[in-house]
């Protein structure tokens, strides 16, 4: 009878979903024209259809809409994301058909493609009073140009000899498909090659890009078609496989000064710059490595200053260690502004730059309070970071020893919220302090990285669990941070690449001291594992990550791995390793992909963890005797866990898995799970609704899959083999969950609203393999978060 009224339930549910969905369709298919010109034919629709086998045909669609006249395209404004209102349509005129063949034939001939074709077809439709004009452009790019042969004739040998020499360099290749673009991106790249080697008035006017002259006549709009025709005769070898040849030059000299190379004369710094009318008469003067220092105050120490300034008197002029100067002070943070005037010396035959760095100092100090909720992603015991509400207050030193030496101290107070309301209460105090620069024991070479810096971490919580445990920790940490990547002087030239950053903390040290209630202590009787997962812990370990991102056209990828090894080298020491040092080695990576359009987007993210525990530990339970055995899992607050508003959102946070094991129902349903392993798959697709005075109303359909693996045990000491990983059982052990979200954007933050559903239960795998258990309408998650998930 209870199976016969669950099939109904679902049944019920199904038929529910479709009907809104219908309703839905049919509401969003109907357009509400408003304030047309009554009598005249106004555009309704437009739509552009590619033909042929064209890559990215989505993103082309696009920007040939981005192309169309303002008179043949339709705004749209959506209400609730059910209602679309046509305000204001545009009369309808041939005319600008037309215009709108011409823009899209440019914008196709600097993509590239050597022959378009559009056609243009409309009809009137009349509803009521109403002249509905639809336009449909059907475009067969044709085929598109591929680069032949690329070379470099400069009338200057010394540009010509630079030019070779960074020839590998060069973003455009030989096969590629042709574009201004490129082009243009390769004479940007010459540029900046020029003037990293002195030339420092060298500018676009100067070189130019030379193209196959029959070629190039064939993507000229302006040319006959007539003698398109007769070009095209002529090239009839080519017509399968269209070619271009393009050969940099150098126009010739109007002004010779534009072909010398330039040098640094006398570099004038003022440290502590204001924005009031300078007065002479209340300055101090002084030589540091060259640099003519003019400062008011002893606020920085000036040799600190020089060696952050990259463009010394007596070099040649390079702009990439001017830019490399403005990033440098721009990225220290004690400077609200940098102003970086190059001068050119007229009273000299030799052509000689002077240079004035003004550097406007920020407010020393920032004292920041705030009332947030938050989130816990990671560590519950030594990161401050909860599901909640926190009170939190900031002291920011921008300018520590008078070396733009960044300390930041933090106290924070925090609530975790869960199915018993507060769940958790935190404490926290830290202390960070950002050295700009490596401080290791052997000089390293940093010229090529940005922003290195030397990080030291001291951090201090209490946290009571309620009901389970009480716990204090200590922390503390020395690393080194830096980015590897594109400079922003680089930003000009194209050719995407990965920038790179990086951390590596070389000494990291956890504590914690686990006090027990009776609770936990009954639990440990029921569940074995727990015996070994909640004690005192003692981490000595190092850490290596890495995050990286790249973004073409509307794609954004984004890439994060870690590796963290404890033990590796005190664990040799058997009173740590049989004491409280846990032993493991633990990694975790991210994939986030995000595919963007003008009004929705799709989000992709996958994420994997694992974490080899080697250790040893006294297993006895008898304090007289020593039992050594082999540790089983991480130390909970090094765990994996799954659940929550930014992980698999139809269960409560730390309330799915492990695997498809039931050590955790029924009278321990709602004990915290964590795990060895964990993999997990998210995906969305996010859409604009409405505004609503002002604040940005969006929703998404989501679907989450994962799942944490541990090493679990039961009352008879016999392994839980449900919890444990194995490929033969991966898609019995995957949970599911689906739903959608509201969210209110208000630009600097992000409500989100979700509510989600198990659609597959492995807690209930030997039923019909965990799918549709117990579905209802109400009976899903709700889970309220800050930002969006991933």
């Amino acid at each position: 009878m209870l199976l016969l009224a669950r099939q109904v339930t679902v049944f019920r549910l199904v038929q529910w979903i479709a009907y809104c969905a219908l309703i839905a369709a049919s509401i969003t298919s109907c357009t509400v024209p408003k304030h047309f010109q009554a009598g005249k034919p106004f555009v309704y629709k437009t739509t552009i259809k590619i033909q042929g086998n064209v890559p990215e045909k989505l993103q082309l669609e696009e920007r040939l809409i981005n192309q169309l006249d303002d008179s043949v395209k339709t705004q749209y404004i959506y209400y609730v994301g059910v209602r679309r209102v046509l305000e204001k349509p545009p009369v309808f005129d041939t005319v600008n058909i037309v215009r709108s063949k011409l823009f899209m034939t440019s914008l196709l001939h600097s993509l590239g493609y050597f022959h378009p074709e559009i056609k243009d077809t409309f009809h009137i439709d009349t509803v009521r009073k109403q002249y509905r004009t639809y336009i449909t452009f059907t475009v067969i790019p044709g085929k598109v140009l591929r680069l032949d042969s690329i070379g470099y004739a400069f009338r200057d040998s010394s540009l010509q000899h630079l030019a070779m020499r960074q020839q590998d360099k060069s973003v455009i290749k030989k096969n590629e498909a042709y574009t201004q673009q490129k082009v243009s991106d390769e004479l940007d790249r010459l540029l900046t090659v020029f003037r990293n080697n002195g030339y420092y008035k060298l500018n676009k006017e100067d070189v130019y890009a030379e193209v196959d002259t029959v070629v190039a006549a064939l993507i000229d709009p302006t040319l006959d078609p007539f003698e398109q025709i007769r070009l095209l005769d002529s090239l009839r070898k080519k017509r399968e496989n269209p070619t271009i040849n393009v050969v940099f030059k150098q126009h010739p000299v109007k002004d010779s000064s534009r072909i010398k190379k330039y040098f640094i004369g006398k570099v004038f710094v003022y440290p502590d710059a204001s924005y009031e009318q300078f007065d002479s008469t209340k300055h101090d003067t002084a030589n540091v490595n060259g640099f003519q220092f003019i400062y008011n105050s002893h606020r920085f120490r000036l040799p600190f200053v020089a060696s952050n300034i990259y463009l010394k008197p007596g070099i040649m002029y390079n702009q990439r260690r001017y830019f490399r100067t403005i990033n440098n002070f721009t990225s220290l943070g004690a400077w609200q502004n940098v102003d970086f005037e190059i001068i050119e010396r007229k009273d000299t035959s030799v052509p000689i730059l002077d240079a004035k760095l003004k550097l406007y100092p920020s407010l020393k100090q920032n004292l920041n309070l705030s009332l947030e909720a938050s989130r816990n992603v990671s560590d519950i015991l030594t990161n401050g970071q909860l599901f909640g509400i926190g009170v939190n207050g900031r002291l920011l030193n921008r300018n520590a020893y008078r070396e733009a030496i960044q300390t930041v101290t933090s106290a924070r107070f925090g609530i975790e919220l869960g199915s018993d309301f507060i769940q958790t209460l935190q404490a926290s105090l830290a202390h960070t302090i950002n050295f700009p620069k490596f401080i290791t024991p052997i000089k390293i070479k940093t010229d090529s990285l940005i922003n290195p810096r030397t990080v030291l971490n001291l951090n201090a919580s209490y946290t009571d669990r309620l009901l389970l445990f009480k716990s204090k920790s200590f922390n503390t940490s020395w690393g080194y941070e830096w980015v590897k990547g594109r400079r922003r002087e680089d930003q000009d030239q194209v050719g995407q690449k990965w920038r790179k950053t990086w951390q590596y903390i070389p000494f990291n040290f956890e504590y914690t001291d686990v006090k027990k209630s009776d609770s936990l202590r009954h639990l440990e009787d029921t569940i074995p594992s727990y015996r070994y997962a909640f004690n005192n812990g003692l981490i000595i370990s190092q850490i290596l990550s890495l995050s990286t991102g790249i973004e073409k056209d509307n794609k954004l990828t984004l890439l994060r791995g870690k590796i963290e090894e404890s033990g590796g080298l005190f664990g040799f020491i058997k009173s740590l390793d049989y004491g409280s040092l846990a032993r493991f080695v633990k990694i975790d990576g991210e994939y986030k992909h995000y595919i963007n359009y003008k009004h929705s987007s799709w989000a992709f993210r996958f994420y994997a963890g694992y974490g080899f525990v080697y250790g040893k530990t006294d297993t006895s339970t008898d304090a007289t005797q020593k039992k050594i055995g082999p540790e089983n899992n991480l130390p909970f607050f090094k765990a994996f866990f799954a659940g929550g508003p930014y992980s698999m959102r139809a269960w409560q946070i730390r309330h799915l898995g492990p695997g498809s094991s039931t050590l955790y129902e029924n009278e321990t349903k709602n004990i915290e799970r964590f795990g060895n392993m964990q993999l997990e798959f998210n995906t969305e697709y996010r859409f604009n609704l409405t505004s609503i005075a002002g604040i940005k109303v969006n929703s998404a359909l989501f679907v989450d899959m994962g799942n944490i693996w541990s090493k679990e045990y039961d009352l008879n000491k016999q392994r839980v083999l449900e919890a444990s990983f194995r490929f033969d059982r991966l898609y019995k052990d995957l949970a599911i969950g689906g739903g959608s979200s509201l969210r209110f954007d208000f630009d600097f933050f992000l409500i989100r609203l979700d509510w989600a559903y198990k659609l597959k239960d492995p807690a209930h795998a030997d039923e019909n393999d965990g799918w549709f258990n117990d579905i209802r309408l109400l009976n899903g998650q709700f889970q309220l978060g800050l930002g969006y998930p991933f």
